[in-house]
């Protein structure tokens, strides 16, 4: 009698831990993935996307995370699972006060797909450029007299082998003419051109900046700055921070390429270390396999803090190979609730990003 309990209690536990069921990108119908608020003036403060869907799928979708390309987007999703047939919305609201010109900005879904890691939607419109009873509005935080509409140029996600450009208005705002006098620091992949070199008082500029991906030999998340010199005594330098996501493209891929490709299988990718004391050191093993036809490779290993760690080896994995993995936690200087991520980038074009999420709860001592 003893024996038989085991046993069901066993098949108990094992259905209880079943893997989440996942669904089929296709099978979660967007109405649109792109949101065109189309021309608004410049000064325009709050503008609401609308991205509604529906489950086509014969499982629950359940939505984890949904994050916005920058700081002017704050997305919000359903917090339950949508059933098989229900409708559901996704909103974004968009500030667009301190932007100018054409914009493109993101937001990517994190969910159970079962091929994809995520999805993303975009918000696209068109900001008309200042004028002069706008002047007002140009961005406040930069000093000096020859002041810029904005310091800052998100371009979103980006692939290797596109360029995109963004522009930037500089007014005069002294009684004098002032004039750009050079570079500080650029960037290698980063062009640009000013539609004048000399401003006379209450005149503008305009700077186009272009940056060149296939100029760029990184991957992920990219910081970085373009810094102008001017004879603005007050302040003489003028920065403008760059930020964008580099991914490879593999739009050009043929049919033929794609079947021949690698392809990337976590058997899992999302590690819960439990409740454990502030100091304590774990690791979790797991395996990456290549289900393709040729070598995968791991271009590039990303985590969001040093306390989470990928051990995973650089050397291709070949056709039908398993390599093992490690993701140690160090919970040293961590305290209360947390969630951490590696981002992995491949070479193959289904799972050129993978996403990692370590979880934890710390102690403090």
């Amino acid at each position: 009698m003893i024996k038989k309990s085991g046993i069901f209690w066993a098949l108990m536990l094992v259905s209880l831990i079943k893997p989440l069921a996942q669904v089929n990108e296709n099978e979660i119908k967007f109405e649109s993935e792109t949101y065109s608020f189309g021309t608004v003036n410049f000064g325009t403060t709050i503008l609401n996307a609308t991205f509604i869907f529906t489950n086509n799928s014969q499982t629950n979708f359940e939505i984890r995370e949904v994050r916005a390309s920058c700081g002017c987007t704050v997305p919000s999703w359903p917090d339950k699972p949508i059933a098989p047939g229900e409708k559901a919305v996704i909103t974004a609201t968009f500030d667009p006060s301190n932007l100018a010109g054409e914009v493109d900005k993101t937001i990517e879904i994190f969910a159970n797909y079962n091929v994809i890691m995520s999805k993303i939607l975009h918000i696209v419109g068109t900001i008309r450029e200042p004028v002069s009873a706008d002047l007002s509005k140009i961005y406040p935080g930069q000093f000096g007299y020859l002041v810029q509409s904005k310091n800052t140029i998100g371009f979103g996600y980006v692939v290797n082998t596109k360029s995109y450009t963004e522009e930037i208005m500089f007014v005069n705002e002294y009684n004098l003419p002032l004039k750009f006098t050079g570079v500080q620091r650029k960037p290698e992949y980063i062009d640009y051109q000013l539609s004048k070199e000399v401003l006379q008082p209450g005149d503008t500029a305009i700077l186009t900046v272009t940056m060149n991906g296939e100029k760029v030999n990184d991957y992920g998340l990219i910081n970085s700055s373009f810094v102008l010199k001017t004879n603005d005594r007050s302040y003489q330098y003028k920065a403008i921070k760059l930020a964008f996501f580099m991914q490879r493209d593999f739009s050009t891929l043929s049919k033929k390429e794609r079947k021949m490709a690698p392809r990337a299988v976590l058997s899992q990718s999302q590690f819960d270390f439990g409740t454990l004391k502030e100091g304590a050191k774990l690791s979790q093993s797991f395996e990456v396999k290549n289900t393709g036809k040729t070598p995968l490779k791991i271009l590039k290993v990303e985590t969001t803090c040093g306390c989470a760690a990928l051990n995973l080896t650089s050397d291709p994995i070949a056709p039908g190979e398993v390599r093992k993995a490690q993701i140690t936690f160090d919970s040293i200087f961590i305290n209360g609730q947390t969630e951490k991520e590696i981002v992995v980038f491949t070479n193959d074009p289904n799972n050129h990003v993978l996403r990692l999420f370590v979880r934890a709860e710390v102690l403090e001592q």
